[in-house]
């Protein structure tokens, strides 16, 4: 009888164990997939992540710093919803003029952007930082329009942090 347990015992754990590794191999697949998207993302609009510098700074297009600025800001209040990651791309087709596959690419390197950034809170600073460097104040219109999409796409409304982080863009371009 303890030789039946024991093999039911050795049974069970090594099912666990394949089971675990199946697990976790799945679950890196998904992640190099995620990360095959960033990396193609990244070639269609020419991003260059350089060595010593901060991944923001490799942005060279105002629509993927625009993306990312909009992936922060729903961001800052609420986790966001699918109807203000379609809006965002709504904005990006309307406001910048690109199609339905170069917004989804922006809002993915948007979103990874956001990520290095350690969060929406210094992603918007250093983003806009960016975005005025590339356009100056010729970019605030289309990015307020992206904006205003994402903002209104559920409720309609904005929350205090969203509202703050309009006031640091305001004093940025210096409206």
């Amino acid at each position: 009888m303890p030789f039946i347990l024991g093999a039911l015992a050795l049974l069970t754990a090594a099912y666990v164990w394949y089971s675990r590794m199946k697990g976790a191999a799945d679950m890196a697949g998904d992640l190099m997939g995620v990360a095959g998207d960033v990396r193609s993302a990244a070639r269609r609009f020419g991003y260059k992540l350089r060595k010593r510098e901060h991944p923001v700074d490799g942005i060279e297009n105002a629509v993927v710093a625009a993306a990312g600025i909009a992936e922060a800001f729903v961001s800052l209040d609420d986790l966001p919803t699918r109807g203000q990651r379609v809006a965002i791309l709504q904005g990006l087709q309307k406001n910048y003029r690109v199609d339905l596959g170069e917004a989804k690419e922006a809002a993915i390197l948007g979103r990874w952007l956001v990520a290095q950034c350690q969060g929406p809170d210094p992603a918007i600073s250093r983003i806009v930082k960016k975005l005025k460097r590339l356009d100056g104040t010729a970019a605030v219109e289309p990015l307020m329009g992206v904006l205003n999409m994402a903002a209104s796409a559920d409720s309609g409304s904005i929350g205090p942090r969203q509202r703050e982080a309009l006031e640091e863009m305001a004093r940025r371009f210096q409206l």
